[in-house]
């Protein structure tokens, strides 16, 4: 029975400090998020020509740059026109890594789900 208690006792432990460690890494991530964000600045798309290499469109103020960004300089290539930018519909950053797939964990996982529902599906019908 000592064994048991002691057994019950580490799992709560357990569980707090997932606890404590979940709430930190949110209070971390949300007070640097205010403190990254800024008015002037806005990083609008990114587009990768080779594996370290990059061109950004930024909003500085009222203006917009491309600059090229390599392993270990930033360069600007040009101020772009206001009317020739097409802006994201939503406030997603999804552009920034334009040849992966970013989805949400719930909506990897409910694409997960329906598939084994349809895998279960199509064994019963053979």
């Amino acid at each position: 029975m000592d064994e048991v208690i002691k057994l019950v006792a580490a799992l709560v432990m357990f569980a707090f400090v997932l606890l404590m460690t979940y709430l930190t890494t949110r209070f971390v991530g949300n007070y640097q998020k205010q403190t990254m964000k800024g008015h002037n600045f806005d990083l609008i798309e990114t587009y990768r020509l080779t594996n370290n290499k990059y061109i950004q469109l930024i909003r500085i103020g009222e203006e917009y740059v491309a600059v090229a960004i390599c392993k270990d300089n930033v360069t600007m290539v040009c101020k772009v026109d206001k009317e020739g930018i097409v802006l994201p519909e939503t406030e997603d950053k999804k552009s920034m890594l334009p040849d992966m797939d970013v989805r949400t964990f719930s909506e990897m996982f409910e694409k997960m789900k329906n598939k084994e529902d349809n895998d279960d599906g199509q064994k019963e019908k053979k």
